[in-house]
């Protein structure tokens, strides 16, 4: 019996290892001073992910809820927020979806980013103010290294990435998943232009990172 417990830990820790390895997200943030603004997200999920809905006879049920009525659903629960565009098309390795969501305050943003309240915060008073995103906060749990060979073989192009700007001059300080200032990751890239910031880094190289993941924007 404690072997079976085992391995179903086990079993389970290598799925959503497999999940996560096989979705790249970006998200773009666009805040204006006075609170309000938009939120432009596309996910890339491989479509090996997507069929796995599909193993137990019921491919009505995918394994990661991303379509427009879901979205709409979750939506509605949110005062402040509307979805502007969705559009989903397929290639031949992945469902690519593109949401846009309008923003009337920033507190409707916090509630789609961090819905438990737990990994987000944000302060401003029109001129200036922060944003402190917890992207990753599970340390590396030491899979096993054919694993990770396998799948950097198999899914090398999903990347998470994330842009902010907040109509002047933005910075960004990278932290550890429990907000302290972290230098960059080096398989990440980051760009500064002064009125937008971004960081982008493969999936895997983020589910690898030892110590988490977030962010502080300032303006």
């Amino acid at each position: 019996m404690k072997f079976l417990l085992k391995k179903e830990i086990i079993l389970l820790t290598l799925c959503a290892f497999f999940l996560n390895a096989c979705i790249g997200i970006s998200a773009d943030i666009q805040l204006n001073r006075d609170g309000s603004g938009k939120l432009i997200m596309e996910y890339r999920i491989s479509n090996t992910l997507s069929n796995m809905g599909s193993l137990d006879g019921n491919a009505s049920q995918p394994a990661i809820p991303l379509s427009k009525q879901d979205l709409e659903r979750t939506i509605e629960r949110i005062p402040g927020l509307r979805l502007s565009s969705y559009s989903k098309r397929e290639t031949l390795q992945d469902n690519i979806i593109n949401i846009t969501l309008d923003f009337s305050n920033s507190q409707a943003l916090l509630a789609y980013l961090d819905p438990e309240s737990a990994k987000a915060s944000i302060s401003h008073n029109g001129q200036s103010g922060n944003l402190n995103l917890i992207i990753y906060n599970e340390p590396n749990s030491g899979f096993d290294e054919n694993l990770i060979a396998l799948m950097r073989s198999l899914y090398t192009d999903y990347n998470f990435s994330i842009s902010f700007s907040a109509g002047g001059n933005s910075t960004m300080t990278i932290t550890d998943g429990n907000g302290n200032a972290m230098p960059s990751p080096s398989s990440a890239s980051v760009v500064n232009s002064g009125r937008k910031v971004s960081f982008s880094i493969g999936i895997l190289d983020l589910l690898e990172s030892k110590n988490g993941l977030g962010f502080k924007f300032n303006w």
